[in-house]
């Protein structure tokens, strides 16, 4: 009997430890979730595996940020990306060589869904997908989740860009435009204008096709949201030119052209990104627009861009704006866009216009060029103005152009520096050049891009000398972004005030975001306050400015002059000449390299030259460009 009851007890007890065994563990997946993939996207050429040690050293954004990843739910997924920021810091080009995306399984996303309706009512595409997500876009309608407004990115105000757009597509045969669209993807402006002139094509259609490739792939289907407004009088404006048939054109005439969304301009809204100017149409144009208008081009619209150039929050996701949310990388909706005119670098490498403006303060055209696979230019400091442009730091803050290619960037950059010399860049410009490969940017291990770059260089003339490197400047960094706290909110307040702006001061504008936080100030505005709360004065300003001018001039003038080198170059997106050289003045133009094999992440690199060298650049990237033949078109599908 006594060993009949022990049996029965042990029994017991047995069904009762598996049955609390495997309900523990079946919660454990449903609450913990399980990594299924991951996979460190690099900016640089290495494929060096790295500790989890080193991954945390590597998604430090600069010495004076904080951290940052962004979890957010996905399906039954969830995506961490670690942030890199247009508005950078030397630490953060010099030895953040990485940032990462991660899909992980989470069962207990779907169990929180819920309607939005809150967050929907200050948004009119209240249909639209809300979740438009860093890394990964799904197409069709996706049920919102219930998770803090830092997690929820959404895809806003469709109808502010697709109204316009419908509304002059209906005058036009859809489907003769994209019969002819096959002839505009990838095309340079002498391709364009030599397809008109021969009349397989009229600036009309031209209009027309880039319109229909925004609905098509920029509102819908992958939904890149890289534009914020649309003309709507391009198309009319296009077919004028087709009927005046104006003899001897400039370069530009009837290329339709978008503006980063900080550019001034009377008929379209400027806002930098923020709600609180989102329906503010200035009272002039930009110097620049006016430039461009002289010269026969068309502005097609306004590009998507972060928030105030990047300097709403460390927390702000690159290519994210409270205006219109977050734009993506075509290449791969797990690839950051970077910024801060992460837009003007979408419309450009997907022919949603012929030529895209950016703005860069430091970083701001050349990252997000280099990580979408374009051409981005960065003029040197003083030779285009930046009169009506909403300012980040009036002093270093320069426009440049976004193309598909070099000839692209030169002849755009020659109407907005009033340039009247057109001679054609030379593909012989590399011969007897020396040419310094900064050793900052790259591993130990050469890769096949690095190799590549190298040999293309040398094929087209030059001498390759590797190893230089920079001094690592930490008080520049430090000092600067003091600096531009201090000269945001003297430059800003200015700025609104003579052009009149609904919100006139920066404080102002913070307190306006606190009144519907979701959307005006989604992931904070810890930048803004900084800056309200800068006490620094202008002279200040001007002797910390200045001293850094002359610290960064210094170092990149002795190390082009002791080396004997015609330009620097910079593989990926890394490299401190990339932060030195915005403050120093010195032009910069970045090219796309290649593509990494497994991820198709766009490489790219950077020439930097002595400042009011500009020709002499744009020249040796030409021939770059033109004997290396690096970049291809992104595959605008469902990813």
């Amino acid at each position: 009997m006594k060993r009949r009851i022990i049996i029965i007890c042990a029994t017991v007890i047995t069904t009762f430890s598996v049955t609390g065994t495997y309900l523990y563990l079946t919660s454990q997946q449903t609450s913990a979730p399980e990594r299924t993939s991951s996979m460190t996207k690099k900016d640089l050429p290495t494929s060096k595996p790295k500790d989890s040690n080193q991954h945390d050293k590597d998604k430090k954004i600069g010495s004076n940020k904080e951290n940052f990843k962004l979890e957010t739910g996905f399906g039954n997924k969830t995506l961490e990306v670690g942030r890199l920021t247009g508005r950078v810091s030397q630490e953060s080009v010099h030895k953040n060589k990485s940032f990462e995306i991660k899909l992980t399984k989470d069962n207990t996303a779907e169990a929180k869904k819920k309607e939005s309706s809150k967050l929907n009512n200050t948004t009119p595409n209240s249909t639209l997908p809300s979740k438009v997500k860093p890394g990964k876009v799904t197409p069709g309608k996706q049920e919102p989740t219930e998770e803090t407004p830092i997690q929820d990115i959404n895809f806003y105000d469709k109808e502010r860009v697709m109204d316009p757009i419908d509304a002059q597509l209906e005058s036009l045969d859809i489907a003769a435009l994209e019969e002819k669209e096959h002839l505009v993807i990838g095309a340079d402006i002498a391709k364009l204008q030599n397809l008109i002139a021969t009349n397989q094509l009229s600036y009309k259609e031209l209009a027309g096709i880039y319109l229909n490739r925004i609905k098509k792939h920029d509102q819908n289907g992958i939904m890149l949201n890289a534009i914020t407004e649309v003309s709507p009088t391009i198309i009319a404006e296009a077919e004028q030119l087709d009927n005046q048939n104006e003899p001897n054109k400039p370069a530009l005439y009837g290329m339709p052209v978008v503006l980063k969304d900080n550019i001034g301009t009377i008929t379209l809204p400027t806002s930098a990104g923020t709600v609180a100017l989102k329906d503010w149409v200035m009272e002039k144009d930009a110097a620049i627009v006016d430039k461009l208008k002289t010269n026969g081009a068309l502005i097609l619209g306004k590009t998507n861009m972060s928030e105030w150039a990047a300097a709403m929050d460390d927390g702000l996701p690159n290519g994210y704006s409270g205006k219109k949310g977050l734009s993506k990388n075509p290449y791969s909706s797990e690839l950051d866009p970077l910024g801060s005119s992460s837009g003007s670098a979408t419309a450009a490498t997907c022919d949603f216009a012929a030529i895209a403006i950016g703005t860069e303060t430091n970083g701001s055209i050349i990252l997000p060029a280099g990580a979408q696979s374009v051409v981005g230019f960065k003029p040197s400091q003083g030779l285009v103005s930046n009169e009506g442009i909403i300012p980040l730091s009036s002093r270093f803050d320069t426009p440049g152009p976004l193309t598909r290619t070099v000839t692209d960037a030169y002849l755009t950059t020659n109407v907005l520096m009033d340039e009247a010399n057109q001679t054609p860049l030379s593909k012989d410009a590399l011969k007897n050049k020396r040419i310094g490969l900064l050793s900052d940017d790259e591993s130990n291990e050469e890769t096949a891009i690095l190799k590549k770059i190298k040999k293309d260089l040398t094929n087209a003339g030059a001498t390759v000398i590797e190893g230089i490197t920079l001094e690592e400047l930490e008080q520049v960094d430090t000092d600067y972004i003091t600096l531009l706290n201090a000269d945001f909110k003297r430059d800003l307040n200015q700025f609104l005030q003579i052009n009149r702006s609904p919100m006139s001061t920066l404080e102002s504008i913070i307190a306006f975001n606190k009144t519907n936080p979701t959307r005006n100030m989604k992931f904070g505005q810890s930048e803004l306050v900084a800056s309200q709360n800068s006490t620094m004065t202008k002279q200040q300003a001007d002797n910390v400015a200045n001293e850094l001018i002359h610290i960064t001039q210094n170092e990149l003038d002795s190390v082009l002059q002791n080396e004997r080198l015609d330009a620097i170059v910079s593989a990926g997106v890394g490299g401190s000449v990339k932060f030195l050289a915005p403050i120093a003045g010195n032009p910069e133009l970045t090219i796309p390299a290649g593509y990494d094999n497994e991820s198709n992440q766009p490489k790219s690199l950077t020439f930097v030259s002595k400042r009011n060298t500009d020709i002499a650049l744009l020249n040796m990237g030409y021939a770059y460009e033109q004997i290396s033949k690096n970049r291809k078109n992104p595959i605008l599908t469902n990813q």
